[in-house]
């Protein structure tokens, strides 16, 4: 428990840290747009040594948790993303920022929360495994869906795909069948912090100006923002309740159905499109920082009135 505090902590001071350069220090974002593309690789790839060893080879046990993870990040959370934005979103680079957002799986920070609301190991790493693997199907359908005929460069889109989420399951198994991830062990969080750096900082610096000028499309996606995590939280748990589903499985349906990976979200939006199309992403990191630590409050909260009881 106090290692996803301290993890938690550092990771605030990484997030606010990059935020904070990339507004009042934009001249680094050509650097780190070259740099944004391995950044995501290593931080997937690292995560993914968390898996134990074997755990993709026996898909079968997968299957339920991850058809739960997939309903509520694909078809609950990112319907709502898509289905709003398209009626209330004018701009077409925010609304296809919007359609990478809906398109992702989900934050990896799930898996700190998952330790912390004391949800069984298992159960998170199959929901979000079979999310990531979800994504390798879905993104490419939803952009056939939606950017197609919109964008030039359509098929550019399956690539990074791969290469950010299928390139990097590979590389994580080939580093443990090998016993490499004890020679990563020790500094594997520090070279996650900088990576996340490197990520949020050119999602903040290339949008910058774009901030500066706020336009009603910017408050509606941050509405949408707002309700996709706090208020999709609340509902969530109230359902939960209604139907006296235990404190775990609410969790696990609450991070799967609130929490999108946008920093890959704006990584593969700078690398295949605009400043603008990566916009929304940093605008959902900012409330899907807000809603983490509040569930990290609430959730530390509630582990401490067991201990007393």
């Amino acid at each position: 428990m106090v290692l996803s505090t301290n993890l938690f902590y550092r990771s605030n001071l990484i997030f606010l840290l990059a935020l904070i350069c990339g507004i009042a220090l934009p001249q680094g974002f050509v650097i780190g747009k070259t740099l944004i593309f391995p950044a995501l690789i290593i931080i997937l790839s690292i995560t993914l040594l968390r898996f134990p060893r074997g755990f993709f080879r026996h898909p079968g046990p997968l299957l339920s948790a991850s058809i739960r993870g997939n309903i509520m990040n694909y078809l609950v959370l990112g319907n709502f993303i898509i289905l709003t934005s398209i009626f209330l979103i004018q701009k077409q680079e925010f609304w296809i920022g919007m359609i990478l957002i809906a398109a992702m799986p989900p934050s990896l920070d799930i898996i700190l929360l998952g330790n912390l609301s004391r949800i069984e190991n298992k159960s998170v790493f199959t929901s979000l495994a079979g999310a990531y693997l979800g994504a390798l199907l879905i993104i490419p359908l939803i952009g056939l869906g939606f950017l197609k005929y919109i964008i030039p460069n359509y098929w550019n889109i399956i690539v990074i795909v791969l290469g950010l989420i299928l390139l990097p399951l590979i590389l994580s198994r080939f580093v443990i069948d090998k016993g490499w991830d004890k020679i990563i062990e020790p500094s594997k969080e520090t070279i996650i912090d900088y990576c996340y750096f490197v990520v949020f900082y050119t999602i903040t610096a290339s949008g910058r100006n774009l901030l500066m000028r706020w336009s009603s499309d910017l408050f509606v996606i941050a509405f949408i923002a707002l309700v996709s995590t706090f208020i999709f939280s609340f509902t969530i748990r109230k359902i939960g309740l209604y139907f006296h589903s235990n404190e775990n499985k609410i969790n696990s349906f609450l991070l799967m159905g609130t929490m999108k990976d946008c920093g890959l979200a704006g990584g593969i939006a700078l690398i295949l499109f605009s400043r603008e199309v990566a916009l929304p992403s940093l605008i959902f990191a900012v409330f899907t920082f807000i809603h983490i630590n509040w569930l990290k409050y609430k959730m530390s909260h509630i582990d401490k009135v067991a201990n007393i009881n």
